[in-house]
């Protein structure tokens, strides 16, 4: 065990790229998990401060990755999310155990063999939260696991441990992660390893049977050592001293409590934990030893003119300016004469972080158990304390009484609501009609109004349950956007209503910021363009060549955001068909490498397949040019429309694609051939009776007929 930046466990295997990952935070910052932490575990190369060539990096990079965060509602930092293409989906309390766990799944695929097999799954658990604080700043305690080909069967027992715990928490709450944890599924059944949980063990609360032990039976328990941030509230704490005796085996020996630390009146630091906590572990017959961690644990030497005992210290609720660190970090260790035991994670040293009470929280962490012999290893983890302090008299001269936490959790959270989810053109909202108020209204900015110089919303929505909802009900929100109608009718047009990132929710005096959850993520290029994609275009980018409107334009830097519209040039050769067609068959080798090339996940696979710029699209163009020509062009012949058409599908049943779990490639596949199979029939259809040339025949039946 060493001390790391935290950031870089979430940095990919040489040689791996990032395919999927799946995680859970109780706080939620979502630029730094767009701008510090993604970036790292895609391997980018650009920093956030190059602006929109950053946010385009960024932006391809997720076209193939599968990103879900999961968190706790009253927790996250709104008005800071930028990309579609990660899934942020909150669990609200009484539908879900409250959410305080900090697990990270991360699934990495080596681009040259992406068989099951060789991936590497990588468990990131601990006590940091996913924002800049929980990274860069606290005194936080993880950890990380890989499953890998080699691993040893204790490591990837842990891992596999934490994807069936995660997913018994998470179920399939959306269809992406439902895609992620099938995928991981499919790498241990091809990589089966004798289960083996000696010596290390993943821990997941709520579980039947409560907080493991921290004792093996029969050992005598000489000293354990916590450290929280967080500590049980009350007068009387005698349950919680004797619950903890009991998790010890019936003896606690010494018990060390390492806790935040403030100054005191007199300028000297005390420790941030209960007086009544050191009463009921006297009365357990524990000797009580105390301790305030170092502001300056991981920082800059102090300079020797700082006179003062930790003088401008740290809170504990986030660093000061000067960079000293707040106490975050939660870790037991238990010592004893035959095994020592160290658990570190999400649980603070808490009724409801021990699972102690009926209606716990969702936690996690690791436990390591070694001979007595080599505890010394273990104990390393918790040297971010000052020097012990053996509690003799009064307790409350030796500590300081925490402030109230009640209430921190009362932030408005609409828990009627289930979730909002977009497409490409409309939001789906899904609520609990028992629990719905009289009076709820969702707003949402409109992007559109940028280009403008302006900051305009959509049309309130006005939601209420259809009369006869007994329980789940779903909504459809019309995009509807009136302050359109006071533009002139030239710069109305153009640009397609679009759902935006989040959304405000309105009930009674209370507001909230929602996530958006975008489904279909294929169907979002990296930004949108001044003009939608021809079929030249999309040929001249399998070609290899540069597509109009991917100049570095200015834009606004958001994915999504539109960026100024520019004139299009037209070539001399733009009307010459045959030219466009000799085009296609040299671009058709292009299309079958970025096929065989892309897709390490299901949502890259159909962005290959079906997104913007692949060959369902190219299809569809085609089948466009044909009945709807562009003003000033000759119309498109039917043998070329037909001949492109019939390529197209031969390529899609043919191409190599990569091999995604549940035969979930094939199903990919055949939804694309059947969609340009459908264009092709539509095609020969309108061609019955009008068009009877003897090429075209010729070719229709070279080919055995078109299925």
């Amino acid at each position: 065990m060493s001390a790391r930046r935290l950031l870089e466990l979430w940095a990919p295997p040489p040689g791996y790229r990032l395919a999927s990952a799946i995680a859970t935070s109780y706080e939620l910052q979502a630029d730094f998990l767009e701008e510090d932490l993604l970036p790292v575990a895609l391997d980018l190369r650009l920093p956030s401060a190059r602006g929109r060539d950053f946010r385009l990096e960024l932006e391809r990079a997720l076209q193939d990755a599968e990103v879900t965060v999961f968190f706790h509602p009253a927790r996250y930092q709104a008005g800071l999310r930028r990309t579609p293409r990660i899934d942020l989906v909150p669990l609200p309390e009484g539908r879900y155990p409250k959410l305080h766990a900090k697990v990270a799944l991360l699934r990495f695929v080596l681009p040259s063999s992406p068989e099951p097999h060789r991936q590497v799954v990588r468990l990131v658990v601990g006590s940091a939260n996913l924002t800049n604080a929980g990274y860069r700043t606290n005194i936080e305690v993880c950890a990380a696991l890989d499953d890998t080909p080699d691993a040893e069967p204790a490591l990837s027992t842990a891992v596999r441990d934490a994807a069936e715990w995660l997913e018994g928490l998470v179920g399939d709450s959306t269809a992406q992660a439902a895609r992620q944890f099938r995928d991981l599924r499919a790498v241990f059944a091809a990589r089966p390893v004798p289960r083996n949980s000696e010596g290390l063990q993943f821990v997941g609360l709520p579980a039947p049977g409560g907080f493991p032990a921290l004792a093996a039976p029969g050992d005598r328990v000489s000293r354990v050592t916590i450290s929280s941030p967080f500590w049980p509230t009350g007068d009387d704490l005698s349950d919680f001293a004797s619950s903890l005796r009991r998790l010890c085996g019936g003896g606690l020996g010494t018990v060390r409590l390492l806790a935040p630390a403030v100054q005191n009146e007199e300028g000297a630091v005390q420790p941030v934990l209960p007086a009544a906590l050191v009463r009921a572990l006297w009365k357990e017959g524990a000797a009580v030893e105390v301790a305030a961690a170092d502001p300056r644990h991981g920082c800059g030497a102090i300079q020797e003119e700082d006179d003062g005992e930790f003088d401008d210290i740290g809170d504990r609720r986030g660093a000061k300016v000067d960079g000293r660190r707040a106490l975050h970090a939660k870790a037991i260790l238990v010592e004893g004469a035959i095994q020592t035991q160290l658990a570190i994670g999400s649980f603070n040293l808490t009724r409801k972080g021990l699972g102690l009470v009926p209606r716990g929280n969702a936690e996690a962490g690791l436990m390591w158990t070694v001979a007595s012999s080599d505890g010394a290893r273990l104990a390393g983890v918790l040297a971010f304390g000052t020097a012990w302090r053996k509690v003799k008299d009064s307790p409350e001269d030796w500590v300081r009484e925490p402030e109230s936490i009640d209430g921190e959790d009362d932030r408005a959270w609409p828990m009627f609501l289930i979730s909002l989810k977009a497409s490409r053109s409309e939001v789906v909202l899904e609520g609990d009609a028992r629990e719905w108020p009289e009076h709820v209204v969702i707003r949402m900015r409109d992007i559109r109004s940028r280009l403008h110089s302006r900051d305009e919303w959509f049309d309130d929505w006005i939601v209420q349950p259809p009369a006869d909802a007994q329980d789940l009900f779903h909504a459809t929100m019309p995009l509807r956007a009136s302050w359109l109608a006071s533009l002139p009718a030239a710069e109305a047009e153009g640009w397609q209503a679009l759902p935006n990132l989040e959304a405000e929710v309105s009930w009674g005096e209370f507001t909230a910021i929602v996530p958006i959850v975008f489904e279909d993520k294929h169907l979002f290029p990296v930004v949108e363009v001044s003009a939608q994609e021809d079929e030249q275009s999309l040929i001249a980018w399998f070609l290899g060549l540069r597509v109009a409107g991917e100049a570095e334009d200015g834009g606004f830097g958001h994915s999504i955001d539109p960026v100024a519209r520019t004139a299009q040039t037209q070539s001399p050769t733009n009307d010459i068909l045959s030219y466009l067609v000799r085009d296609f068959v040299h671009a058709l080798p292009g299309i079958r490498n970025r096929l065989a090339e892309a897709g390490l996940t299901e949502t890259g696979l159909r962005t290959a397949l079906m997104g913007p710029r692949s060959p369902v699209e190219l299809a569809r163009e085609v089948r466009r040019a044909w009945r709807d020509p562009q003003p000033g062009r000759p119309r498109k012949t039917p043998v070329a429309s037909i001949f492109q058409l019939v390529e197209l599908q031969r390529l899609l049943e043919s191409v190599p694609l990569p091999p995604l779990a549940d035969g979930a490639t094939e199903v990919l596949r055949e939804d694309a051939v059947q969609e340009v199979r459908g264009l092709l029939q539509q095609c020969i259809g309108e061609l019955q009776g009008k068009d009877e040339r003897s090429v075209l025949q010729a070719y229709l039946k070279g080919l055995g007929g078109v299925k």
